[in-house]
């Protein structure tokens, strides 16, 4: 279920490309969603929090408000605009300041009086003293003051921000913490990745049981990362759906490369990917190049194959798929994979079982006496390679932190230790210590530690 939050709901509202994400980023101090001069950039809602004056509220920022929307995906954004007017406590109303107002900007009053809820009108664009002298004509909408900003300038945000905090409901007393109570309850942060049209996004909708997404056959729907709070089974995870990860030679225009930065960055910031594979497709190159990119930044993964209600033979697709990891990446063998659908829901909260696991791997140390003594058994059963007569011999191992799970090795000289045999120490110390789904990184350091 979505993971309740006691902070309230500020969305923002607009016709397409009046600077609602500018503002949104700036409201909540950090550049998360994708500004562009395109119409259209913003499709999902897309949350943050905010601070100010010592209150903490969140931001929603929405797709474009058209009058007739044409194609299914911009049906489906005006869902998604409308769903956060029901959930927000105060709504800021975004126009050009620059622009008269339009048909469509009187049709959005309109309905926000119906709304009965407090409205904060911010006329965008105004930055100069000349410019901002036409805020003025934005009376005529019948909302109250308009405030001059230029968010893109970032002028003129304060005095917005302080009519924002004025109109949020009575904050609440936050419960008293008890003596030696943990105020914040650990979050692990899940990135759904895969390529377009996997299913991630029809993932989060089936877990949630709500179209929190836009899902669309159209690929390259998903745009930006959107981070969305959820809770199972006394847990709570922060489930970042990303935009499908094309080749390059895909990549046509600046907004998807905008995607794919911010969907490689949702991997780095990742505590576990779950990375989604076409079932019926089989494993990709793309797939084998996200799946490589997560190894690379050491993330715990766990691979699962979607649309499992459209395999036949199931048992044997699925020792098909498992030959085909064997094949082609033996090297993540180290991966728990799963199937599911999200058709069905077949094992779509499984898949959550699997997340704690190997987030339970990727914060796993191991002692440095343990590491060392662990080693000495290690030489008796693989004795090291030698060059020339000179041995490769490993001083001292230890590990140094986790997430990524790295461990470094003082040895005598790096240039005698072949990429096999660092491989099978990998090996030995999965055997010995599990760390199922993590990528596990070995340093070579030349010379024995300092005592």
């Amino acid at each position: 279920m979505p993971r309740k939050n006691p902070l309230p709901l500020v969305a923002i509202c607009g016709r397409p490309n009046v600077g609602k994400s500018t503002l949104f980023n700036r409201m909540i101090g950090k550049h998360r969603a994708i500004v562009h001069d395109e119409e259209g950039i913003t499709r999902d809602r897309f949350f943050g929090e905010a601070e100010w004056e010592g209150r903490r509220f969140r931001v929603v920022d929405t797709g474009g408000i058209m009058e007739h929307p044409l194609d299914s995906i911009s049906k489906k954004m005006q869902v998604q605009v409308r769903a956060a007017f029901q959930e927000a406590s105060v709504i800021v109303f975004v126009v050009d300041g620059q622009q008269e107002l339009t048909r469509v900007d009187h049709q959005v009053r309109d309905e926000l009086f119906r709304l009965g809820k407090p409205v904060v009108l911010a006329a965008n664009k105004l930055d100069n003293p000349k410019l901002r002298e036409q805020h003025v004509e934005f009376y005529a909408l019948g909302l109250g003051d308009p405030f001059p900003v230029s968010a893109t300038h970032n002028q003129g945000l304060e005095e917005l921000m302080d009519a924002v905090i004025a109109s949020l409901p009575e904050a609440g007393a936050a419960p008293e913490a008890e003596p030696g109570e943990v105020p914040e309850k650990r979050i692990t942060r899940v990135a759904i990745v895969g390529k377009p049209n996997v299913g991630k996004s029809s993932f989060i909708n089936a877990i949630l049981n709500e179209e929190r997404t836009i899902v669309d056959d159209t690929p390259g729907t998903t745009r930006d990362a959107i981070d969305i709070e959820f809770h199972w089974e006394g847990k709570d995870y922060l489930l970042i759906d990303t935009a499908g990860m094309r080749k390059k030679a895909g990549i046509k225009t600046k907004v998807e490369h905008f995607s794919i930065a911010r969907t490689l960055r949702a991997i780095r910031r990742a505590d576990v990917c779950l990375l989604m594979i076409d079932a019926v497709e089989g494993l990709s190159e793309q797939d084998k190049r996200i799946i490589g990119y997560a190894e690379e930044n050491g993330t715990a993964m766990v691979l699962a194959f979607t649309k499992w209600d459209l395999v036949g033979d199931r048992e044997k697709r699925f020792k098909a798929l498992a030959d085909e990891i064997d094949l082609r990446m033996p090297h993540i063998k180290f991966a728990p994979y799963i199937t599911l659908s999200n058709l069905t829901r077949k094992r779509l909260f499984t898949a959550f079982e699997y997340v704690d696991r190997v987030m339970e791997a990727a914060e796993k140390r191991v002692s440095t006496g343990e590491l060392n003594r662990f080693f000495e058994t290690l030489r008796v059963k693989h004795h090291p390679p030698s060059q020339k007569g000179k041995a490769a011999r490993v001083y001292y191992i230890t590990q140094t932190g986790v997430k990524p799970t790295t461990f470094v090795l003082f040895v005598n000289q790096k240039r005698l230790f072949h990429f096999s045999y660092l491989r099978f120490i990998e090996n030995e110390l999965r055997t010995a210590y599990g760390f199922e789904g993590v990528p596990i990184k070995l340093e070579l350091r030349e010379g024995a530690p300092r005592s």
